[in-house]
Formats: structure tokens, sequence, C-alpha cells
């Protein structure tokens, strides 16, 4: 499963923790360990909101603010673009 959620996350770019449990069917929890360790071996990261730090509020929940991003997409991104430049 983890080789589908990095593909899903290099298809369709940066989504959060919520939607990808949603997307893969999948509690929270277990979506957020998957993505620890994705991100452990440094093919996916967290990205840097203004609510990533909180705990969750009203309007926000942490499974909402938690937003990850292949980083496969963007390293052959940046490759396709250096040689083409």
């Amino acid at each position: 499963m983890l080789t589908e959620i990095l593909k899903f996350l290099a298809e369709r770019g940066p989504m959060s923790l919520a939607e990808l449990a949603r997307h893969f069917n999948s509690e929270v929890s277990a979506m957020e360990g998957m993505l620890e360790m994705l991100e452990a071996k440094g093919r996916i990261k967290r990205l840097d909101t203004k609510c990533s730090n909180c705990k969750g509020c009203v309007e926000v929940k942490p499974e909402d603010a938690a937003i990850f991003q292949a980083l496969e997409a963007t390293t052959l991104h940046d490759s396709v673009s250096r040689r083409e430049g």
C-alpha cells in the first residue's frame, strides 16, 4: 500500500492526511503511520502550513492540517526542467 500512496501523491500533488485516509478507505491513525514511514525513508515530506504546529481547533482538525507531498515528483520535475533549460 505504501507504493500506492506514493504514486497517488506523485500524481495528485500535496494532500492532507484526512484526504489520503478517505481515498484509501483507511483509519486516520493507520494512514498516519504509513505516511510517517514514507517520510522517514525520504520518499515524502510534510509541508509546513500555518496550522501544522497546532493540535487542532474548532476550525481545523489535525488530520486536515497535516499536508504531505511526494518527493519523487519534485525530483523528477526538477531533473526534466534542468535538461530542458
